[in-house]
């Protein structure tokens, strides 16, 4: 009995020894590459065989030299030689170059220098430029008179880019309240005489009476025109507005032959004005007095000066 057992065993152990021996471990042939690129989403080629992979993924390839390709709309096909481990897996990050595209710019008003990332360009509004890097860039505008003007646009490779007309925004002076006195019954200290550019009040026959562009009048206690009076030169024209508020927003209508040339010394609505420098004020009576004996009449006024030429926007 005990033989019967023994020889099965024997037999079995037998094959077992002889099978490991005939078992060996596979050679590696083939790495991994983990592909990136800037910017994201580029297909991925290996040695010119599309993976339908895009970038940031893992892509297999045999150990050794392989060529990879990134190809992505609007940026350069790139292609880039890679060392492939067995076994292992590599990482390269690529930088894809763009297509350049071009990019126009207009504003109003137009004229304003171009400013591009931070370096004058030396052109002024309209304005297509060609052949920029594609991506981001700054955009400043500088015109005399008005806000410098700063945005952001991005460029669209193998395009021309335009973008919607900017509107500049003018610079503005507030003044005021400042006195001014009717022109008979007072001093040198009295000025009667109001320089709106500058927010300076003088009188009317001093060596300043040229800066004037209004002055308040005793002949009917009128707010006029400083060309209305024999000593003065400069026209300023006047327009009587519907609201009260200085900072509502309202514009201005443009100058035409309706507008007058002087306004009440009690009006409540403020003025819209339009002076020989062809300057735009928008225009107040905040306050008056006097007229009584000894005391001449006044008016204090409170403006906001646009110093664009011409510009009607407040």
């Amino acid at each position: 009995m005990k033989k019967i057992i023994i020889l099965p065993v024997l037999l079995i152990a037998a094959m077992f020894i002889s099978s490991c021996e005939q078992v060996t471990n596979p050679v590696e042939t083939k790495g991994k590459l983990f592909v990136t690129s800037e910017p994201q989403g580029a297909q991925i080629f290996v040695n010119d065989v599309n993976t339908n992979k895009v970038t940031p993924d893992t892509v297999e390839a045999d150990a050794g030299i392989v060529n990879i390709k990134l190809s992505k709309e609007g940026y350069r096909d790139t292609t880039v030689q890679v060392s492939v481990s067995a076994g292992q897996t590599g990482v390269i990050n690529v930088k894809l170059t763009a297509y350049p595209g071009g990019l126009n710019i207009t504003s109003d008003p137009e004229g304003a220098t171009i400013w591009l990332d931070g370096t004058s360009t030396g052109y002024i509004t309209p304005h297509t430029f060609e052949g920029l890097t594609a991506g981001e860039h700054t955009v400043k505008l500088v015109l005399a008179h008005y806000v410098d003007t700063t945005f952001v646009v991005t460029v669209v490779p193998n395009a021309q880019t335009s973008i919607t007309t900017v509107v500049l925004t003018p610079v503005y002076k507030t003044f005021g309240p400042v006195k001014l006195y009717e022109t008979v019954g007072t001093t040198a200290s009295q000025p009667s005489g109001l320089d709106l550019s500058s927010g300076n009040a003088y009188g009317i026959s001093s060596s300043d009476k040229d800066k004037v562009d209004i002055y308040y009048s005793s002949d009917g206690f009128l707010v006029r025109s400083a060309a209305y009076h024999q000593n003065m030169t400069r026209n300023t024209y006047f327009k009587i507005g519907t609201g009260t508020n200085l900072s509502d927003g309202v514009d201005s209508p443009v100058k035409d032959n309706s507008w007058a040339e002087s306004m009440s010394d009690r009006e409540t609505h403020y003025v819209f004005l339009y002076d020989e420098d062809g300057n735009y004020s928008k225009l107040k009576i905040v306050n008056y007095g006097g007229g009584t004996p000894g005391e001449p009449a006044w008016i204090e006024v409170q403006w906001i000066y646009n110093t664009a030429e011409n510009n009607t926007r407040f």
